[in-house]
C-alpha cells in the first residue's frame, strides 16, 4: 500500500450549517520517523461534537486537525469537528506500533490521518506531531484495545457514543462530590447522556458516601418522562415549572446548578427563582448552542469544569492503570441500568454522515440513538 484516498468532512468554522466533502491524498512512503497511518473503523456522534464545533475557537477545538489541502498549510476557513471513535494502525513508521493495532481515542471526521507516534505505553500512545494544536494531552491519549479493561467488542456503539461522554461524567463526580455536602444538585439538559451519567454517579453512590445531597434534573417538557425513567435522578422537573422547586423541596435549601446546556436565560430565571439559595454554578457544556443569550461567567460568579483537567490530576494520582480499571467498573454499572433506553443506529459513507452532522446541528437527530458512524 502506498497512496490512499482520505475522506474528510470539512465545516465552515463561520457557518456550522455548510460542510462539503473533500479528499486528500496520502502516500504511506512518504510518512516520517515515528509518524503512524491510522484508518478509522467506527465512529460515534451526538450533541457533544456540535460542541466541539460551536466552541471551536473559544476553546480550541479546532487546532487538533487542521483542514488542509495535501500539504498545503493555507488557511482554509474550514476545520475539521473532533470525533471519538475506534481506528487500525494502516502503516507504522514507529518502531513499537505494530501494522493491525486497534486503538481508541480523538479522531478527525475522516477516513484516514497520520499521526506522530509518542509517549508509548503498553496502554497507548500519543500524537505528539507538530500540526496538532491540543487543549490537553488527554485528548491526546489512543488506548490500545487489548490493553484497555474497558473495551467489549460487542458494545462498540455503546463506547463510541457514551465513553468520552461518561469519561467527563466519572471524573464531574468526583469532583462534586467532594463538596456536595447537603445541596441540591441541579443538572440542566438532564435528558443529555453526560448528565445522565453524572447524576447516575451521584445518585448510586450517596448511601455508600454517607452523603445528603440531592440530585434533580431540569429538562424540556417533552423529556420529563424519559428522564424519570431511567432512573438516575432523584426528582426530574422541567423548565417551565422552576417554580415547583420552592414548594416541593422548600426555602431553606442550598441550590448548586451543573450547567449542561449554556443556556443563559435559564440560568437567569433560574437564579430570579432561587435567588441568593443558588450559590454555586458550574458550567460544563453547550447542549443548547442555539441559545440567544449565554452564560457569563463572571457576572454569574460561575466555574468551568474542565474534564481533562481533572482526568490528568486523578491518572497522576491512582495511576494509569488503576484509572482506567475504576472507570471501566462504573462504566459498566451505567450501560447495565441505562441499556433499555438506546438503541443502536448505523451511517455509512460521506453522504450518510453529512445528513447525520446536519440533523444533530438542527436538533431532529435522535436523542436516544447510539449512532455507529462508518466510511464504508
Amino acid at each position: 500500500m502506498t497512496a490512499i484516498k482520505s475522506q474528510q468532512i470539512w465545516v465552515d468554522q463561520q457557518n456550522l450549517a455548510t460542510t462539503k466533502v473533500v479528499n486528500c491524498d496520502i502516500n504511506t512512503n512518504d510518512l516520517q520517523q515515528d509518524e503512524v497511518l491510522l484508518e478509522t473503523d467506527s465512529f460515534g456522534f451526538s450533541a457533544n461534537n456540535i460542541t466541539y464545533a460551536a466552541l471551536g475557537f473559544k476553546m480550541g477545538y479546532w487546532g487538533f486537525f487542521p483542514a488542509k489541502y495535501n500539504n498545503d498549510s493555507s488557511d482554509t476557513g474550514f476545520g475539521i469537528v473532533p470525533v471519538w471513535g475506534f481506528a487500525t494502525v494502516k502503516a507504522s513508521r514507529h518502531t513499537d506500533i505494530e501494522v493491525g493495532e486497534k486503538v481508541f481515542g480523538y479522531l478527525p471526521m475522516a477516513s484516514h490521518w497520520v499521526i506522530k507516534a509518542g509517549k508509548v505505553a503498553p496502554h497507548g500512545f500519543s500524537d505528539v506531531h507538530e500540526t496538532r494544536k491540543s487543549i490537553s494531552p488527554v485528548y491526546d491519549q489512543y488506548l490500545r484495545c487489548t490493553a484497555d479493561p474497558g473495551y467489549d467488542a460487542s458494545r462498540e456503539a455503546w463506547q463510541l457514543n457514551f465513553r468520552p461522554l461518561y469519561m467527563t461524567s466519572f471524573v464531574l463526580d468526583d469532583y462534586v462530590a467532594e463538596k456536595a455536602g447537603n445541596k441540591i444538585l441541579l443538572l440542566s439538559s438532564a435528558s443529555s447522556k453526560t448528565a445522565l451519567g453524572t447524576a447516575q454517579l451521584l445518585k448510586d453512590q450517596k448511601i455508600s458516601r454517607k452523603a445528603s445531597y440531592r440530585v434533580i434534573g431540569l429538562t424540556s417538557t417533552a423529556n420529563v418522562d424519559a428522564v424519570k425513567n431511567s432512573g438516575c435522578y432523584d426528582a426530574v422537573y422541567s423548565y417551565d415549572k422552576l417554580s415547583e422547586l420552592n414548594s416541593d423541596i422548600g426555602r431553606d435549601a442550598e441550590y448548586w446548578l451543573l450547567d449542561f446546556a449554556a443556556n443563559g436565560t435559564l440560568i437567569h430565571n433560574l437564579a430570579k427563582q432561587l435567588d441568593d439559595r443558588l450559590s454555586d454554578v458550574t458550567l460544563i457544556g453547550a447542549t443548547d448552542w442555539k441559545a440567544q443569550e449565554k452564560p457569563n461567567p463572571k457576572l454569574l460568579n460561575a466555574e468551568i469544569f474542565f474534564a481533562p483537567a481533572r482526568v490528568k490530576l486523578r491518572q497522576s494520582e491512582w495511576g494509569h492503570a488503576a484509572f482506567l480499571s475504576k472507570y471501566a467498573a462504573a462504566w459498566q454499572r451505567f450501560a447495565a441500568k441505562v441499556s433499555g433506553q438506546f438503541f443502536e443506529q448505523t451511517h455509512c459513507g460521506t453522504e450518510a454522515i453529512a445528513k447525520l452532522y446536519q440533523e444533530t446541528l438542527n436538533g431532529t437527530a435522535q436523542a436516544n440513538a447510539l449512532n455507529l458512524v462508518t466510511f464504508n
